[in-house]
């Protein structure tokens, strides 16, 4: 949630669901009957941005208050996606991410434990390979009386017992947290110690990432693009050890779309040769693409910018879902500036999230070539505005 993109495009959803919670008072088992209308990407994002902070240069990120919650812009994420297998070849995706959305830009008087302007929601999905199978589920809570938050000492950002966390002490390095995610929907749970393996990536300019040509429609955002993962996912009765590599957005913003944006592609890519790529697409209501832009980084965890004029992506594969919208499944994606060709693929064909906006978060493989030399790989796809 992975959002008009800023990453992982969680503005969208997040303020789609935050109306509508409001409106129609979702509960919090969200998932929706087929006969409910969706709102779209595009109305969702005509609300007024008040007097929100807004992301309009570059700034100095500071550690470890980053890692906590810009109560000042609108809408803010903690973002992890990763790609799992156990040692009897069982192979898992999962999305784990806490959005905060304030609900007004006006100061809030701490007369009670209840008193606040901040909305927190989690998204939580699990992607069972080799089973075909794909579950998700949701929380949402007001972020008072210790219900949901985001604090940097301790690490912990929250919606009730769906945590990140990290020790006080952040063994030492405010730049490279050991995270701890945990979550358990029922049916299917996750408890993963997350290790960064590279340095902070900054996305754009020194992390300010621009969305449009439009000034103020940008935010801050950084990755951590190849960590270490392990741990337990419980699918029913049945619990897997396993291990891998995991991703993890951090932005914050108060931006919208442009009148012309429907929604985004978004890639985070992890090759076998410790290459990682990011790259994402702005989708018009024609559908054709308006605006991208990604990141390329090296073993090292130097990385540089990728221009749109620099890539080539194409859809080579679509899944249609039940009520007859169709989404890309495949891709193939060329740089010869990069010396990269590669297939993408998703691991499982239905990996669509049916909330109150529809939106699809999946695992993908990666096969193709890279300076001549064979890779594979692993890594995430978001689609949105498909279903409008």
């Amino acid at each position: 949630m992975k959002r008009y993109l800023m990453s992982t495009g969680a503005l969208v959803l997040f303020v789609a669901m935050v109306i509508l919670f409001l409106i129609y008072g979702i509960k919090r088992d969200s998932k929706l009957p087929q006969s409910f209308n969706s709102i779209s990407v595009s109305d969702a994002m005509s609300a007024d941005e008040g007097n929100y902070t807004k992301a309009l240069e570059p700034r100095e990120f500071i550690f470890p208050e980053d890692h906590g919650s810009h109560d000042g812009f609108k809408i803010e994420w903690w973002y992890f996606t990763g790609n799992l297998s156990d040692e009897n070849g069982n192979r898992f995706g999962y999305q784990f991410t806490i959005f905060r959305n304030a609900l007004s830009s006006d100061s809030v008087s701490k007369q009670s434990s209840m008193s606040t302007n901040q909305l927190y929601l989690a998204h939580f999905a699990l992607t069972d390979v080799s089973n075909g199978k794909f579950y998700y589920a949701d929380k949402y809570s007001r972020g008072a009386a210790n219900l949901a938050g985001a604090s940097y000492l301790p690490l912990k950002i929250h919606v009730e017992d769906w945590t990140i966390s990290a020790n006080e002490e952040y063994n030492g390095d405010y730049l490279m947290p050991e995270f701890k995610i945990k979550a358990d929907a029922g049916d299917f749970a996750i408890e993963f110690d997350v290790v960064p393996l590279k340095s902070i990536v900054k996305h754009g300019v020194n992390g300010l990432s621009a969305k449009s040509n439009t000034p103020g429609n940008a935010s801050y955002y950084y990755s951590y693009t190849r960590m270490d993962t392990r741990g337990q996912i419980k699918v029913g009765e049945k619990k897997y050890s396993v291990s891998g590599n995991s991703w993890m957005d951090r932005e914050w913003s108060t931006s919208a779309l442009d009148s012309a944006q429907v929604g985004w592609d978004w890639f985070s890519l992890q090759l076998d040769n410790e290459h990682e790529i990011m790259f994402f697409m702005l989708r018009n209501r024609d559908g054709t693409f308006n605006f991208g832009k990604g990141t390329m980084i090296y073993p090292d965890g130097k990385h540089e910018y990728i221009s749109p004029n620099d890539i080539n992506i194409r859809a080579s594969k679509h899944w249609t879902n039940e009520e007859g919208h169709k989404y890309p499944s495949g891709w193939t994606m060329k740089s010869d500036k990069y010396n990269f060709d590669l297939q993408i693929a998703t691991q499982v064909a239905d990996q669509e999230l049916k909330l109150i906006i529809r939106y699809y978060e999946g695992s993908v493989s990666i096969d193709g070539t890279h300076k001549g030399q064979k890779v594979k790989g692993y890594g995430y796809a978001e689609l949105t505005g498909y279903t409008n």
